[in-house]
């Protein structure tokens, strides 16, 4: 979900030419697949499809690798806790409710259970444990840097981008309007 996040922000959008190269087929499937509607519907099939042990008949462990939607996950557990009734109007203890509640946290278990024949990369997992956290305009500095600037509605974009980015590197005190200001009152003397 958070690629599907990612490539739907404005500064990734914009990059034709980085898109022109993306396998589309896969692109929409993924899409797909994480479609919300009727409850992410089409996520929940697929991922039935390849519970109980990832892909049936899975030759590899790497072929049982599965990371599932952690939000969604937690969303069902909340659901179940929070609609279903602890206790049966007769007093007894509500099973369904637990059983229920204890297969989702099972499957969560023996996805986490899979081992990994992935080599390790060290640089990745350096940005995966230690990730740069870019506000909206240094994602969008970032964009011009990887492709540049081509119609009038961008380049204005980056114009405005550079000049705020600007403001924020000035001494400590000195604000944009600080120097505005000083610099008509010394034009007006």
């Amino acid at each position: 979900m958070a690629i599907i996040m990612a490539f739907n922000m404005s500064p990734v959008e914009r990059l034709k030419k980085t898109w022109n190269k993306v396998n589309k087929t896969q692109l929409q499937f993924l899409n797909e697949q994480m479609n919300p509607s009727n409850n992410y519907s089409n996520y929940r099939l697929m991922l039935q499809s390849l519970v109980p042990w990832s892909v049936p008949g899975a030759s590899e462990e790497r072929q049982r690798i599965l990371i599932p939607f952690l939000s969604l996950l937690v969303k069902d557990l909340c659901f179940l806790s929070q609609e279903s009734a602890s206790k049966l109007a007769n007093g007894q203890i509500n099973f369904e409710k637990f059983w229920q509640l204890a297969k989702q946290v099972t499957k969560f278990m023996t996805w986490q259970q899979v081992q990994c024949s992935f080599p390790k990369v060290q640089s990745v997992i350096g940005c995966l444990q230690m990730p740069s956290v870019l506000m909206e305009r240094g994602l969008a500095l970032s964009s011009f840097d990887c492709e540049s600037a081509i119609t009038f509605d961008e380049k204005e974009h980056l114009k405005s981008l550079q000049e705020s980015e600007a403001e924020v590197n000035l001494p400590n005190g000195i604000s944009s309007e600080n120097l505005h200001s000083s610099s008509t009152s010394t034009s007006t003397k």
